[in-house]
């Protein structure tokens, strides 16, 4: 069975009710989920708001991203006058146009129609290049996490389940991209620290098992 992953995140369930409707409406297979942010090692995402997530198969994201852009454009022909989108520049709509992660479908919907309007290209070639140079940004490995890293080494000798932990964690970390694809986090030099850490975790473990049993 196909996995379903992360496809957009809500404040409360209700907010979620129109795009469930909407997948129900066109038997796209979904989950639900109660959320929080998993523990980062590097503390980068580290709120403890629970959020509503809604998940899909990867390969129903287009599907579902075409079916709320042709939603979202019915409902742009009544938009009120002072909406905050027509106050943006045409730098920051398109900003809102890589990020359809960040924003609703109606969001980036509408700042489609604004730069149409205002003569720029946002062809469906020219938002997928903005989408693609964002997933690129997106896609690259953390910086390296010396301090990890140093921790990793030395609870490792300790023989502790947290270097095991921090070793498994920089060895096998993804992030997932708004896409739906998931990358490593970490780089490959770090990924190499994480496996010796484990490594070494395992081998302390059962030195100081061995050494309390043998002077027991």
């Amino acid at each position: 069975m196909p996995d379903f992953i992360q496809y957009q995140v809500f404040l409360t369930p209700e907010a979620a009710q129109p795009l469930l409707t909407l997948l129900r409406q066109q038997e796209i297979p979904f989950e639900t989920s109660f959320d929080q942010h998993a523990f980062d090692v590097t503390f980068a995402y580290n709120s403890t708001r629970t959020q509503f997530v809604v998940k899909l198969r990867q390969q129903d994201f287009d599907t579902a991203r075409a079916l709320e852009t042709a939603v979202s454009e019915q409902l742009t022909a009544s938009v009120a006058p002072d909406h905050y989108l027509f106050n943006f520049s045409d730098e920051e709509l398109f900003d809102l146009l890589a990020k359809p992660d960040e924003w609703s479908n109606f969001d980036v919907t509408l700042a489609q129609q604004l730069l149409r309007k205002r003569g720029r290209d946002v062809s469906p070639d020219a938002v997928r290049l903005l989408r693609q140079h964002r997933a690129a940004e997106l896609a690259r490995p953390e910086e390296s996490q010396k301090a990890w890293i140093l921790a990793g080494y030395a609870f490792a000798l300790l023989g502790g389940l947290i270097g095991l932990f921090i070793g498994w964690h920089l060895a096998s970390h993804k992030k997932q991209l708004f896409d739906g694809r998931q990358v490593r986090a970490f780089s490959a030099a770090d990924q190499a620290h994480g496996w010796r850490i484990l490594g070494l975790g395992a081998v302390s473990i059962i030195g100081w098992t061995f050494l309390r049993w043998y002077t027991a």
